[in-house]
């Protein structure tokens, strides 16, 4: 009996512990209504919010749970409308092929292009140079037009067919007329969203618009001079054909909202380019007084390897891009042995850069009556 006094008497003990504990835990804490909230209370939470559902919007985007939307529209969905480009390129110092080449100095390419969604385009280019001899030669050295289809299908394939062909402006008078053309096909496939590997292919061959006329040229003072025409000459010392093969290896690192920008993106490139080198695609029996013949060679096969970095800065409509790259040139050809320089000894660094302005072209609503 004296047990089941004693188990009741600990029994209401503990109850009234447990009722008093809770009473005083209860008056720590205050259920407040939302209406009872300050405006700057109200203003805190819901920037709170805000930036809670941005971070679950960004989570659940990387995971592939939800299609967020693109982060800038023009730039990145570049063949989903049509729309105008507005560039200024730059690039120096001038190689061809990681070969160098006669101009000294920078060069600059000012261009406008307009391409429609279906993904064929149109543009203009014009090119300068600082070198004084280019400048003195001609107001404008270079003017380029360019035509073609290009566009990214799956999100991860892209294609591109185009032709160009260069009016050359500042030439010697032996180099009169003389235009360059080119037809290009590229394609690049995006391997698991982590590596892009590209192949470009371009067949290039030169003409001239002054066929008809002609200079004299005379190898022996003991005979008279030949006529040689500004045609058959361009064609066969400048660039008579060429054919290059480019292979790129490409890897996009995109920080966004970096710098400022949308989309900062930071791509270390690889590119291998095999074709003919022009350089040295000379006709023999043209010789001048006291000088050798010129050589005539048909080599084919790796010319240049160019390791390097790009770097991609978006803003909205507003693109600024440069890259920096070591021309590595292989079976480079040496006028004073007439041989070919199987392994390269030197390697030469260049960079380029630019800017571009997109625009939507959009058709004005015609007025209802």
């Amino acid at each position: 009996m004296r047990i089941g006094w004693l188990f009741l008497f600990f029994f209401l003990l503990s109850n009234s512990v447990f009722s008093f504990s809770a009473v005083e835990d209860s008056s720590r804490y205050k259920i407040l209504s939302l209406d009872s909230l300050s405006d700057e209370d109200m203003a805190l939470l819901e920037e709170y919010k805000d930036s809670f559902m941005s971070e679950v919007k960004l989570i659940k985007s990387t995971l592939g749970l939800k299609k967020a939307k693109p982060i800038d529209t023009t730039v990145a969905l570049i063949n989903r409308s049509s729309h105008c480009e507005i560039s200024l390129d730059a690039t120096g110092p001038i190689f061809s092929n990681g070969r160098t080449t006669s101009l000294t100095g920078a060069a600059l390419y000012p261009s406008v292009m307009y391409y429609h969604k279906t993904g064929l385009y149109t543009s203009l280019s014009l090119g300068f140079y600082t070198d004084s001899a280019v400048r003195k030669s001609a107001a404008v050295p270079l003017v380029a037009f360019s035509a073609g289809f290009y566009r990214t299908f799956f999100k991860r394939w892209t294609f591109s067919i185009g032709y160009s062909r260069n009016f050359t402006l500042y030439q010697e008078k032996i180099y009169q007329g003389m235009l360059n053309n080119s037809f290009s096909l590229f394609n690049s496939y995006n391997l698991w969203n982590y590596l892009t590997l590209g192949v470009n292919t371009a067949v290039s061959w030169s003409s001239n618009l002054t066929s008809k006329k002609y200079f004299l040229f005379q190898v022996d003072p003991n005979r008279l001079p030949r006529k040689v025409y500004y045609k058959t000459f361009t064609q066969d010392i400048g660039q008579a054909y060429g054919v290059n093969v480019a292979l790129s290896l490409r890897k996009d690192f995109s920080f966004f909202n970096t710098l400022g920008a949308k989309v900062f993106t930071v791509s270390p490139e690889l590119y291998f380019i095999f074709g003919h080198d022009n350089s040295a695609f000379l006709i023999q029996g043209f010789r001048l007084p006291g000088q050798s013949p010129l050589t005539y060679d048909k080599f084919f096969g790796l010319l240049d390897i160019e390791p390097g970095f790009s770097v991609d800065w978006r803003i909205r409509n507003l693109e600024i891009f440069a890259s920096f790259h070591a021309a590595i040139p292989f079976n480079d050809y040496d006028e004073t042995t007439s041989t070919r320089v199987v392994n390269p000894k030197e390697y030469h660094p260049y960079g380029s850069g630019g800017i571009k302005y997109l625009f939507r072209i959009t058709p004005k609503k015609k007025a209802r009556n």
